[in-house]
């Protein structure tokens, strides 16, 4: 066997889903979820260098969330934490990682269509926090 016919062989893996908790309480009807860990950063400009860097900014995780609605009600109302502020505490775990974080519900939305599962999805945000 050539190195070029080892290299394209496939290596058959199993890969990692993911668990999201929301204070503690597993979503099981979870469909997806996207981690954004940002830094906020402001980019600096200057006439002799372009740009420059960065000063540093506020660092902080966004995350979206979208669960799948049963027909016997929503699993997680993410309206009862985002009317009134009420802080959350998140956890989500791939592999043998975990990301725990504690923020805010800022937003959600409820959507359904022809052909389509009905959702219910969430965006937060929260203090930054590392994989571990």
């Amino acid at each position: 066997m050539s190195f070029f016919q080892f290299a394209l062989s496939p290596a058959y893996k199993i890969y990692t889903t993911a668990n999201v908790y929301v204070n503690g309480s597993l979503l099981l009807e979870e469909a997806a979820v996207i981690i954004d860990r940002v830094a906020e950063s402001t980019s600096v400009y200057t006439l002799g260098k372009g740009y420059a860097g960065e000063a540093s900014g506020a660092p902080m995780i966004e995350m979206s969330v979208d669960n799948a609605v049963p027909s016997t009600n929503f699993e997680l109302d993410s309206g009862k934490f985002l009317g009134p502020m009420q802080k959350v505490n998140f956890a989500v775990n791939a592999g043998d990682k975990t990301i725990q974080f504690d923020g805010f519900i800022i937003a959600d939305n409820f959507s359904h269509a022809v052909n389509s599962s009905s959702k219910l999805s969430f965006k937060a945000k929260g203090f930054f926090a590392d994989w571990e």
